[in-house]
């Protein structure tokens, strides 16, 4: 049986003037399709209404219309719209938890903030006042939303300005850049909340609010005022800013759908749609140069790792350690990694900056740090961050070089008015004295107005190689001793002793051990060390050294580290 069109006294009394007229004739409408097709349409009617063709759609759309609540949806959306204490309550309250879960990187806290945040109201209330021309519910989405969004940011940077940690976490970073995609989504998911609101399915408000996230953005902005980083604050206000644009426009569009606005159906969706290319064309194009920098940083990381690990790959037992690409605006890319290996290769740095720029296609700055190992490093080892991260707002240089060194720390100490600091680093397999000296001077280089010292881990000295039959230091035994020196200044020693190794059973000359023992002694000694005794073969356990090692150990010149009187009395 058809169902009876709507008296006139249905009409939405918050309707504004001149749309009685308009209702009315809605109504006589659906009442004509009534009497028409009804029955025709009350099972499947949208497949049958696209199968009888465009006289059908519009009977459909009419007896769709009719079945719409308008004044009850109204009624519950301008409720929903007006400014109380319930809705700055429960918006102080959800600012604060997204701040806490964004401080935290904990998405489980921030989605609880999605669930509680009272934003889509007003946002919902300014859609609905673009379909209606509803100029005074327009007016009250907006204080709401205004005042809201005030208190809310006005909370959360307390809460930052109070909080010890203000760190940059990976939840903060994510509402920084939004892109084309997060127009997109809006745009879906206030479609979705419209429908929602009308055809009386408000579950799905809440999966709306946790797909356009409207609370951690206005979070985000708090924690860019109070820690002065101006790219971060701008970035969640642009995303804020297309959420709330997005949601109210597709809600404007579905209310238009549903018979909400005035005039026929193309004058109105004429109107939203002048509407939308005025707000969204505007909005679209930075989030559109924000979605290309995104698909080239994502091509960019793979070609740098790929070509990092060719030229790590060349070298003696070379591995590619932790790498870091930063994108800044107006800059080329910055490029920090870490490759470890048995020989540096003073020439890798440039090659890699070529090749990266070539494929690329643009300037790099590419700082390459070369660590000599003397073994296999181990996975944790290759994973760790490397020891220049940029410096934070607000922090020190001190702070900086603590959070940033690449290795775990036994002790830290320093003095920012002298502006000296000394690390003293966790032993570390693969780790050999002249990586952590390259690890100092790295620092050093990368801080020049302080004095940074690295105290190693206590472990052997290395040998000394002498080529074959050669008494003479060469370059690779030269940085050796300055290694030794180096370590024996930063352990506080002084005093050495050197012992040169020649064969017992291979004719090597016991003389030419002795030679080349004075001449690494006479070396340290032009470091500032004292060499307490120079020895040469044979050893006690000269025989099993020269089986265990071979022959290098016969060419080899050992400095060794002096035993103290306690340690004596002890063993």
């Amino acid at each position: 049986m058809p169902t009876p069109a709507p008296p006139p006294a249905a009409i939405p009394a918050s309707t504004p003037a001149g749309t009685a007229s308009e209702t009315t004739a809605v109504a006589a409408g659906a009442a004509e399709a009534a009497s028409v097709g009804e029955d025709l349409l009350s099972t499947g009617s949208f497949f049958r209404a696209l199968w009888l063709g465009p006289r059908a759609w519009g009977r459909w759309w009419r007896t769709l219309v009719r079945e719409i609540d308008h004044r009850g949806i109204l009624e519950q959306v301008e409720q929903d719209a007006n400014f109380s204490f319930n809705f700055c309550f429960m918006i102080v309250v959800a600012g604060g938890i997204a701040t806490i879960g964004l401080l935290l990187n904990s998405p489980a806290v921030i989605i609880g903030a999605m669930l509680i945040s009272p934003l889509m109201g007003p946002i919902v209330g300014s859609g609905m006042a673009i379909a209606t021309l509803d100029f005074e519910l327009a007016r009250k989405s907006l204080r709401t939303l205004a005042l809201g969004t005030a208190a809310a940011v006005a909370f959360t940077s307390l809460i930052v300005l109070l909080s010890p940690v203000k760190e940059l976490t990976p939840e903060l970073l994510a509402r920084t850049r939004p892109n084309l995609f997060d127009l997109v989504v809006a745009i879906l998911s206030g479609a979705a909340g419209g429908y929602a609101l009308i055809r009386g399915r408000g579950g799905a408000i809440v999966g709306v609010a946790i797909a356009t996230a409207l609370m951690p953005p206005l979070a985000t902005i708090g924690y860019g005022l109070v820690t002065e980083r101006w790219p971060v604050a701008r970035g969640a206000l642009l995303l804020f800013f297309t959420n709330m644009a997005a949601i109210s426009l597709s809600v404007a569009a579905v209310a238009e759908w549903y018979g909400f606005g005035r005039g026929g159906l193309r004058k109105r969706f004429a109107r939203q749609a002048a509407i939308s290319l005025l707000v969204l064309v505007p909005l679209g194009v930075p989030l559109f140069i924000s979605l290309k920098a995104i698909a080239f940083e994502s091509f960019a990381q793979i070609r740098i790792r790929n070509i990092l690990e060719a030229g790590a790959a060349s070298l003696p037992a070379g591995q590619l350690g932790a790498v870091e690409v930063l994108f800044m605006d107006g800059k080329p890319p910055r490029v920090r990694a870490m490759v470890l290996s048995a020989e540096p290769d003073r020439e890798l740095s440039a090659r890699l900056d070529e090749e990266i720029e070539r494929q690329l296609r643009q300037p790099v700055d590419l700082q390459l740090t070369q660590l000599r190992t003397s073994e296999k490093v181990s996975p944790q080892v290759l994973a760790l961050a490397l020891p220049e991260r940029p410096l934070r707002v607000g922090s020190s240089v001190a702070d900086s070089l603590r959070s940033a060194f690449p290795l775990p720390l036994v002790a830290f100490e320093a003095d920012p008015a002298l502006r000296s600091a000394t690390l003293v680093p966790e032993a570390q397999a693969g780790i050999d004295l002249a990586a952590w000296r390259a690890m100092e001077s790295d620092l050093g280089k990368r801080h020049p107005e302080w004095s940074i010292r690295l105290l190693p881990p206590p472990q052997a000295l290395p040998p000394i190689y002498f080529e074959p039959g050669s008494k003479d230091l060469d370059g690779a035994a030269r940085a050796r001793v300055e290694t030794i020196v180096w370590a024996a200044q930063r352990w506080n020693i002084d005093r050495v002793e050197v012992v040169g190794h020649a064969s017992s059973d291979r004719g090597g000359p016991p003389r030419l051990a002795g030679v080349r023992a004075e001449r690494v002694a006479e070396a340290l000694r032009a470091g500032g060390l004292t060499v307490g005794s120079v020895a040469r073969f044979p050893l006690p356990n000269q025989l099993a050294a020269e089986r265990e090692l071979g022959e290098a150990a016969f060419r080899a010149v050992s400095v060794l580290l002096p035993v103290s009187t306690n340690q004596a009395r002890k063993e």
